[in-house]
């Protein structure tokens, strides 16, 4: 079983080029209302591998030298947050991160997600899905399984708490976790001693 996201309308073509490809069962969630966002054309003879996470963003080898860099990975609706409120934001405050996009959630990529981390050694988790039982939760725990010599600091998840999202939007951004929520979370990471 793999199961793949995608926050654009190139990688949803890719990755399901090559889900028609694969022997075994697939799945992908892909935002159909940010799909809609999105214009540009798409490389019809382009597969996506289906195991690999993107770097969409590699922090500047100098925040990574003065330890100002931290390691994000998100996906689906998080990518638009951390690409077009947090980076500016964070960048604007003397700090970078790497953005990686988990466009494969299973099998999940821990190679690419390693290369990061031995360069920040910090990771913050922006998540879709609940506290308990999330997308975040399982990445956190194999992560800190995995990876754990290359973590200076806790995991820091971002994720709704465990109750509904609202119906009303106003009511939603106070549950669903934001491009704001990723710069404190980064700003906190990077100044405060572990």
């Amino acid at each position: 079983m793999k199961i793949a996201t995608a926050a654009s309308p190139a990688a949803a073509y890719g990755i399901t080029k090559s889900m028609i490809r694969d022997n075994g069962p697939t799945f992908l969630f892909a935002p159909v209302k940010m799909m809609k966002e999105v214009k540009g054309s798409v490389d019809l003879d382009k597969c996506l591998p289906l195991n690999k996470a993107a770097v969409l963003h590699r922090a500047s080898d100098e925040s990574v030298k003065e330890r100002k860099a931290v390691t994000v990975l998100t996906y689906l609706h998080g990518v638009k947050e951390v690409e077009s409120v947090a980076l500016p934001q964070i960048q604007e405050k003397g700090l970078d991160i790497d953005i990686i996009e988990l466009r494969s959630l299973k099998p999940l990529d821990l190679d690419t997600i390693r290369e990061s981390l031995k360069r920040t050694h910090k990771l913050v988790i922006l998540d879709e899905s609940t506290y308990s039982g999330g997308v975040g939760a399982t990445i956190s725990a194999i992560v800190s399984e995995s990876l754990f010599d290359e973590l200076d600091a806790p995991v820091l998840r971002l994720c709704m708490d465990d109750a509904p999202v609202p119906y009303a939007s106003s009511m939603e951004k106070a549950v669903v976790k934001r491009g704001e929520d990723v710069v404190q979370g980064v700003v906190e990471l990077v100044m405060k001693k572990y």
